[in-house]
């Protein structure tokens, strides 16, 4: 594309070029003849359409067709931090786990639901049972829930 626009440019400037320095009879046949020519420079991409449709090239640029991934929204440290602040809090109360030994990680998907939580228990709390923390936390949130033992 830069190149036809390029061309473009540099056609201007000959055909401003030769206008100035003509004398004023030819100047009507020049500016015919110049005219054409830029409607040829003009017509160029459409006749390589139409040259790519008969060959049967019907394949559109891959930076006309591809999508980029979608990103999943990213929900920000204050909604991951009062997740696991509230999570902390009711382990604690139910299950005794001090919050310094658990740690919280939650995933989202892309329509702002929870769909997984990860617990990452370090210290004295890999002494705790997993299975029914697990369970707590899976019926508490409705997600899958996963705990680590660090």
């Amino acid at each position: 594309m830069g190149g036809y626009l390029y061309a473009l440019a540099i056609a201007g400037v000959w055909i401003a070029l030769i206008g100035v320095l003509l004398p004023a009879q030819a100047q009507a046949q020049i500016k015919l003849l110049c005219s054409l020519c830029v409607v040829c420079l003009v017509c160029t991409p459409l006749a390589q359409a139409i040259g790519a449709l008969c060959a049967g090239d019907w394949e559109l640029p891959d930076a006309w067709t591809t999508q980029a991934e979608p990103t999943p929204p990213d929900y920000g440290q204050s909604a991951q931090s009062l997740l696991a602040g509230q999570l902390q809090l009711a382990l604690e109360q139910e299950f005794g786990l001090d919050a310094q030994l658990c740690r919280i990680y939650a995933e989202w998907n892309d329509r702002a639901q929870l769909t997984q939580v990860t617990l990452v228990l370090s210290g004295k709390a890999i002494w705790q049972d997993p299975d029914p923390i697990k369970a707590y936390v899976e019926r508490q949130l409705g997600c899958k829930c996963t705990v680590v033992l660090e």
